[in-house]
Order: C-alpha cells, then sequence, then structure tokens
C-alpha cells in the first residue's frame, strides 16, 4: 500500500488552525510517518495518539467498563441532576458542541466554555454600545497591516506560527516586502521573546495597560497636557509610538490575556477600545483582535450567537438565561448537582477553591487524555482526538470555518458520538 498524502490539513492545536500543513500516513501501520510546516506543539498534536496518557477505557467510579455501561450511568446521573454543567468543548468540533448545547438544553442546565473566563470582559465592553469593535479577518491583516501590536499576548509561545501566517512574516498586499514593510511593536508587563524582534518593546508595570491607553489616547486627540501630569511613565517613548500608531496605513492591536484577565482587565479593555476609536476617528485604519486559544472555542461562540443570541455561560433555568457573573461556570458551582466536562480539565484551570466545588458531585469526562479532571470523574470516557481520528468542523480565531480531517484510524468513538448517544437515551 502506497503511502497517503494529506495536503493542507488543519492543525488542531490552537485557534489559528493551520491549514498549509502537509502529512504522509503509511496506511499498513496506520502511523503518521512526516509532517511538514506544523510548529512544535502542532506536531505533538498530530502525534500524540501515541501518548502514554491516553484515557485506555471508559471507566465508573474508577473500575474500566465498556461504553454501553458508561453510557447508563452518564444518562442515571445527567436524568437524576436537577440543573447539570454542560461546560469545555473548546477542543470539540462544531457538531459536538451542538449535541453538548442540546443536552443543556433539555436539562434546563448551564452551558458553558473557557470564553466566560479568558474574554469575558470583551463582550461586556461591546455590549455596553460604547465604542465600535473594528475587527477584521486575519487574511486582511495579513494583507494590510504595516503596524503590528502585540498587547499582553506573546504568540511565540501560544501561537507559534502566527507571526509567520497573519502578522509580521508574510507577504501582502500592501506589504510586498513582508516584515521589511511592517513594524512590530509589543506591550507587556513582562519580557518575552517578542522583544528580540520588536521594534518598540514596552514594558509596563502591572495594572498600568489601562493608564498607558488612556495617555496614548489623549495624544492621538491631540492632547498634549497629559505630558505634564504623569513622571512614572517613559513618556518619550510613548509619544514616539503614539505619533507612529497615527501615521500607519493599517494597524492591528493583537490583545491577549495579559491585558484581558489581569486584575485591572475592565479598565484594561475600556481604555484599549477607547484608544482603537481615537485612531480610527484620525482616519487610520486599526482592528483590535482578541487572541482565542483553543482551537474551535470560536466555533463555540458561534454556535451560541447563531442559536441564543448570547457568547457563553448560559443558564436555561432562568428567564435571563445569559447574566455574566450569575450564570457563568465560576459563578454557578454551588447551584448545579452534576457536570458534564467534555475536553477540558477545569480541576487544573479553576481557582483551587471553585475546583473543590466539584468534588461535591458527580461529574462526566469525555476526554482523549488522562488529567486531574479525568482521575477525579465518576464516569470518564476515552474519546477519539478531534481532527487526528475524527473529523469536525472548527472555527479559526476570526470566525472563519474549516474542515477538520480525520488523519488517522483509531478504536475509539468521537466526543460527539459518546454525546449522541447520551443524548438519545436521556430523551426517550
Amino acid at each position: 500500500m502506497k503511502e497517503r498524502i494529506i495536503e493542507s490539513a488543519v492543525c488542531p492545536f490552537c485557534a489559528c488552525l493551520c491549514d498549509d500543513v502537509v502529512i504522509s500516513v503509511d496506511p499498513a501501520s496506520n502511523e503518521i510517518k512526516e509532517i511538514r510546516n506544523a510548529c512544535a506543539v502542532g506536531t505533538q498534536k498530530f502525534l500524540s495518539t501515541r501518548h502514554a496518557d491516553r484515557v485506555q477505557k471508559p471507566r465508573i467510579n474508577g473500575k474500566e467498563t465498556d461504553y454501553e455501561a458508561a453510557i447508563q450511568k452518564a444518562v442515571e446521573i445527567l436524568r437524576t441532576a436537577k440543573k447539570p454543567l454542560i461546560y469545555g468543548l473548546g477542543n470539540s468540533g462544531y457538531d459536538a458542541q451542538r449535541v453538548a448545547l442540546e443536552i443543556a438544553k433539555h436539562k434546563r442546565g448551564v452551558y458553558d466554555t473557557s470564553e466566560s473566563i479568558c474574554h469575558n470582559l470583551l463582550y461586556s465592553e461591546l455590549r455596553k454600545g460604547k465604542y465600535p469593535f473594528y475587527y477584521a479577518l486575519l487574511d486582511e491583516i495579513r494583507d494590510n497591516a504595516n503596524v503590528t501590536i502585540y498587547w499582553g499576548a506573546n504568540p511565540i509561545v501560544s501561537h507559534p506560527r502566527h507571526l509567520s501566517r497573519y502578522s509580521v512574516y508574510p507577504l501582502g498586499r500592501y506589504a510586498l516586502k513582508g516584515v521589511m514593510d511592517r513594524e512590530l511593536i509589543t506591550i507587556d508587563v513582562v519580557d518575552s521573546e517578542l522583544k528580540k524582534i520588536s521594534r518598540w518593546f514596552l514594558r509596563l508595570n502591572p495594572g498600568d495597560d489601562a493608564k498607558l491607553a488612556e495617555i496614548m489616547t489623549r495624544l492621538v486627540n491631540g492632547d498634549t497636557s497629559v505630558l505634564r501630569e504623569d513622571d512614572e511613565m517613559d513618556m518619550d517613548t510613548i509619544v514616539k509610538l503614539t505619533d507612529r500608531l497615527k501615521k500607519a496605513f493599517y494597524g492591528v492591536i493583537f490583545v491577549g490575556l495579559g491585558a484581558l484577565s489581569s486584575e485591572a482587565a475592565t479598565k484594561n479593555v475600556e481604555a484599549i477600545f477607547a484608544l482603537v476609536d481615537a485612531l480610527n476617528k484620525t482616519g487610520v485604519r486599526y482592528v483590535l483582535f482578541p487572541m482565542k486559544g483553543h482551537f474551535n472555542v470560536m466555533g463555540a461562540v458561534q454556535l451560541l450567537l447563531r442559536e441564543t443570541g448570547y457568547p457563553f455561560g448560559l443558564d436555561f433555568s432562568r428567564d435571563r438565561m445569559f447574566e455574566p457573573g450569575k450564570t457563568t461556570v465560576l459563578d454557578v458551582l454551588e447551584e448545579v448537582d452534576a457536570a458534564l466536562i467534555v475536553g477540558a480539565d477545569p480541576y487544573s484551570s479553576f481557582p483551587k477553591a471553585k475546583a473543590k466545588e466539584l468534588c461535591d458531585m458527580p461529574v462526566i469526562s469525555i476526554d482523549p487524555f488522562e488529567t486531574p479532571t479525568t482521575f477525579n470523574s465518576s464516569v470518564v470516557f476515552p474519546a477519539a482526538i478531534t481532527g487526528v481520528e475524527a473529523e469536525g468542523i472548527a472555527y479559526r480565531m476570526d470566525g472563519l470555518p474549516l474542515k477538520l480531517d480525520k488523519i488517522l484510524d483509531c478504536e475509539y468513538p468521537s466526543d460527539k458520538q459518546i454525546l449522541e448517544r447520551i443524548y438519545r437515551a436521556l430523551v426517550l
């Protein structure tokens, strides 16, 4: 049997969803022989089928069983629950997310994703309607931007090919020489790898993001009195940086969790929105782009917006189903009495006190890999790896849908298939 070559495979590691990966598969051994164009972590994701921490068998209370018995137990838990939590799904395909949403609706439970923890304040600012949301697809940014700002983000670690595909290095319609026609600006509270390649690197004290954005906004608006009001920041550099922003042909601010999830995040988000608005009012095209993490967290957002008009954190037992701070995952753990976790590890990612609250309820986990959450779950289902062992649809961080291929065969059902069996048994 000849090697099978998959051209333009989509990488299911991060929300960049790089779609230029070339994979060579040996059909006889059902193994990947070569991977081209993927980053190091993307390559590890494709090869993770061999990982020692794969969940091997379904489990009930720590004892191995079969899928049928595990389905029955999961259905029993959900049927008994008055208000279950369905959480995770950032690493699932769009169709799996849809089935999970139907389970939440059927049980009048809570449906949430990591978006309520990572980017909730961004949506809160949008709902106020005070400033327009200047936004663009990554392809437009690649073609046009000659000034790129990473604010509280380090894509070299979180999205390794982001710079080479969308922001700094690629050739564009108005950046024919690629990096030679672009300027990279980094704003952060720590020195990162970006410092070595940035034209401008502005290091802030923690909590000063909003202050910087407010100063720059006033400078953009022609208010130079701010220069006499602050002697703690490097005003000379800020003036030069602001002047460069104003002279850009097209600019983008990629904002990360360093600004969106810090202690002063509410002020940060509002101040950065105001800065982008001020720059656009001078006649310069600027867009604000949040850096999404998990490969299909944007798919979950798109699904909920289409189905309900809200982006995350829905409590179907309430008349006001969307109320951040009341219906989002960290706020409902005292109210829910069971949890269905899909492709997430809240025992590791939640604050310690919140993770402990999961211990007081039965938890059902669907995951290809062992995690602290699977170890502490009442029912565990091993699942195929979406984008490697199962096909699906995922939405790139800018909202573009892409098809994930099935690269290898495997013995495990997909998370979509497991969720469908649970849902069918629930509604009978």
